[in-house]
C-alpha cells in the first residue's frame, strides 16, 4: 500500500514539476517574441524613414542631386531601396521565428547592408547626392533609440538559453526540441 501511494506520490510531483517547466519555458519564448514585438515596431521605422526619403528625392525639383551629373546618385538610391526590401523581408521572417538562429543571422547582416546603404548615400564624399539634414538627423536619433530594445531583447534571448540550459529543464528542452536562441548584433 505504501509503495503505491509513493509511486502516485512520485508520479504526481514529476507532473507538477513537468507542467511547471513547461510553463517557465513557453513564459519566457513568449517575452522573447514580446521584446522582439517592440524592436519589430523600431526596426520598421528605418523602412518608413528610407521611404520618405526616396519619396521626397522623388518629388523635389532637383531630386536631391546636384547639376553636375544627376545620374551619380541612381545607384544610392537603388542599393538603399533594395536594402530596405531585404531587410523587411528579414523582419518579417524573424518576426515568424524570433528564436532561430537563422533568422537572428539575416536580420542582422541586412540591417548592417541598409545602415551601410544610408552611410554611402550620406558620406561627404558623395557630393553629387544632399540628404536633407532633417532626414539624416531622424536617421542618427533612430539608432540610438534602438540601442536599448535591442539590448532587452538580448537580455530576454539570454534569459531562455539560460533556463534551458539547467539541467531539469533542458530534459525537458530537449524532449520539446526547444533550441537556444541567438542574440542580435
Amino acid at each position: 500500500m505504501t509503495d503505491s501511494w509513493l509511486f502516485w506520490g512520485v508520479v504526481a510531483i514529476s507532473l507538477f514539476w513537468a507542467v511547471g517547466v513547461y510553463r517557465r519555458l513557453m513564459a519566457l519564448r513568449a517575452q522573447v517574441v514580446r521584446q522582439f514585438a517592440v524592436l519589430e515596431e523600431m526596426l520598421m521605422r528605418y523602412q518608413a524613414l528610407v521611404q520618405d526619403a526616396t519619396t521626397a528625392a522623388v518629388t523635389s525639383p532637383s531630386n536631391w542631386q546636384t547639376a553636375i551629373a544627376p545620374e551619380l546618385g541612381a545607384s544610392h538610391w537603388t542599393r538603399l531601396q533594395v536594402a530596405a526590401n531585404l531587410s523587411a523581408m528579414a523582419i518579417a521572417h524573424m518576426q515568424e521565428h524570433p528564436l532561430d538562429p537563422n533568422s537572428v543571422i539575416a536580420l542582422a547582416a541586412t540591417n548592417r547592408d541598409l545602415h551601410a546603404a544610408w552611410d554611402s548615400l550620406t558620406h561627404p564624399d558623395v557630393y553629387y547626392v544632399a540628404v536633407p539634414e532633417e532626414l539624416t538627423q531622424r536617421w542618427r536619433e533612430l539608432g540610438i533609440a534602438i540601442g536599448p530594445d535591442i539590448q532587452r531583447f538580448n537580455q530576454a534571448v539570454e534569459a531562455y538559453n539560460d533556463a534551458i540550459a539547467l539541467f531539469p529543464a533542458s530534459l525537458m528542452a530537449r524532449v520539446l526540441k526547444f533550441k537556444p536562441g541567438r542574440p542580435l548584433e
